[in-house]
């Protein structure tokens, strides 16, 4: 048998292959319970999109005990998401390859839910961007702003039922609440007083000038908009 020498091996430890910095996944899989479904997926995508599961998973494990997520009696509980979302998330992850991950305005809105939830940040600007080329309806654009934190949508939703023609309708008022729609009636005055709102035709800087006197925390984000 050939003797080895010092020289030899680091040699042979220099021609050794070496681990690819982007696609040489040290990879599990980990079990979730979500309602009443168990999933059992890669952490990669995870750990990889989210600071939340970040620190997750860097919490370690008591001696003795197997991890949470290492098997169907031991999975991680995600609270305060529905499957439909989870699922959501996991179609953007693993099928959109081939696909477009997501086809319809309910489910980029299920996406953008679990993505904020979760702090998926690039998933969340993404289903921003989806549901803005597809959502038309202002007040469900408010009531998404609202509950997700979007404040760039309000200016130009606020401008769209200040402009338009008809009134607050009553299933609109009981989705905005009472101060908005208070709210909304005063710039319609205000911008009736001030010319810029009338019958036939509307100055939309000027409107928007309005929005920003009686929605203050609008002003910022009125700026962003380019309004």
């Amino acid at each position: 048998m050939p003797i080895q020498t010092p020289g030899h091996a680091t040699a042979a430890l220099a021609d050794a292959p070496s681990r690819d910095s982007a696609f040489y996944f040290d990879d599990d899989l980990v079990v979730f319970l979500v309602e009443r479904r168990l999933f059992k997926v890669h952490k990669y995508f995870l750990v990889r999109d989210s600071e939340f599961f970040r620190g997750l998973f860097a919490c370690p494990t008591p001696p003795g005990h197997d991890p949470e997520g290492s098997c169907d009696s031991k999975p991680i509980t995600l609270h305060d998401v529905t499957e439909h979302e989870f699922r959501c998330l996991l179609r953007f992850f693993y099928e959109s390859m081939y696909q477009p991950p997501i086809d319809c305005l309910h489910d980029w809105i299920a996406l953008l839910s679990i993505s904020t939830r979760y702090v998926f940040d690039k998933t969340r600007d993404l289903a921003i961007t989806e549901i803005s080329k597809q959502l038309a309806d202002p007040v469900q654009k408010i009531t998404l702003a609202n509950k997700y934190n979007i404040p760039q949508w309000l200016p130009p939703a606020f401008l769209e039922l200040c402009k338009r023609d008809e009134p607050i309708a009553d299933a609109e008022a009981e989705t905005l609440g009472l101060f908005a729609v208070v709210r909304i009636a005063r710039a319609r005055e205000l911008a009736r007083e001030r010319r810029c709102l009338t019958a036939y035709s509307y100055d939309e800087k000027g409107v928007m000038a309005v929005i920003g006197i009686v929605w203050p925390e609008c002003a910022h984000a009125a700026a962003a908009t380019g309004h």
